[in-house]
């Protein structure tokens, strides 16, 4: 079939045009291959053979793409072209292509991402380890790696973490402090013993400021609905939830009721 004419397009690419008026969107790897700027026209057999090439093609440049944002894993990679519906032949072929291009290394990935998980998030080592493994990698390989990490470095990132906590909650009493902290650590990905350890080697703030805002709105709304000892035990409830000892909320309450009998 004749060629009528080619044009030059961005992204490496060519529209050749047949004298069917069929157009053909090819990469240049392409059109050197099968020398389609001297050739007048195309063979019938090699319409099909071209068009495959050039889906490959396209599927690779499109990865290569998709990596120039950022590191990705395998797994990643191969998601991504799937959802763009290339076939898993070319998917194959073009991770295949890419490791031995080392633009996927997935040994650098791996120490990589686990630096940049110290350094650049709250993510703890368990956290690590989940967030690696739906990126495609094996466990084993996972905490082999993380071993290498120092039990310092985790303990000083803790700490760090813990003391920010504490610093930044000016409205709950020492329990609740504690139990916020715990919590959040646990799910960021800590060991238990290592949260409790460093939790322990600080002291907690008494927000005391808190606690008398707090006791003295809960006073003037309950106090419409209870009277006596049962609105002081509906009070001493609601703060004790809130984390605050009963030794604190009994010398504040103290002070309240003075405050309003006088």
């Amino acid at each position: 079939m004749k060629i009528k004419n080619y044009k030059k397009l961005k992204n490496n690419t060519y529209k050749i045009v047949l004298e069917d008026s069929t157009e053909l969107l090819l990469y240049d790897e392409i059109i050197l291959k099968y020398n389609l700027l001297l050739k007048k026209e195309i063979y019938p057999k090699e319409i099909k053979e071209i068009i495959q090439e050039n889906n490959f093609y396209s599927c690779y440049f499109e990865a290569l793409r998709y990596l120039s944002y950022k590191n990705r894993s395998k797994k990643e990679i191969k998601e991504f072209l799937i959802r763009k519906k290339y076939t898993l032949e070319d998917v194959e072929k073009t991770v295949e292509l890419l490791e031995n291009k080392k633009y996927i290394n997935e040994e650098m990935y791996l120490k990589v991402y686990i630096q940049d998980q110290i350094h650049l998030t709250n993510n703890g080592p368990n956290k690590i380890v989940r967030k690696l493994i739906n990126l495609g990698f094996l466990e084993e390989k996972i905490k082999k790696e993380l071993q290498k990490v120092s039990s310092e470095i985790w303990k000083e990132k803790l700490e760090k973490i813990i003391t920010k906590k504490i610093q930044s909650n000016r409205k709950d009493g020492t329990t609740k402090i504690k139990e916020k902290i715990y919590n959040y650590c646990l799910n960021e990905g800590f060991f238990k013993e290592d949260i409790l350890e460093s939790i322990n080697r600080h002291e907690m703030p008494q927000n005391i400021f808190a606690l008398q805002k707090e006791a003295e709105r809960l006073y003037n709304k309950l106090s419409l609905k209870f009277q006596g000892t049962e609105l002081l035990f509906q009070i001493k409830g609601r703060l004790a939830r809130k984390g605050f000892s009963f030794e604190e909320i009994e010398t504040v309450l103290e002070e309240i009721k003075k405050s309003s009998q006088g």
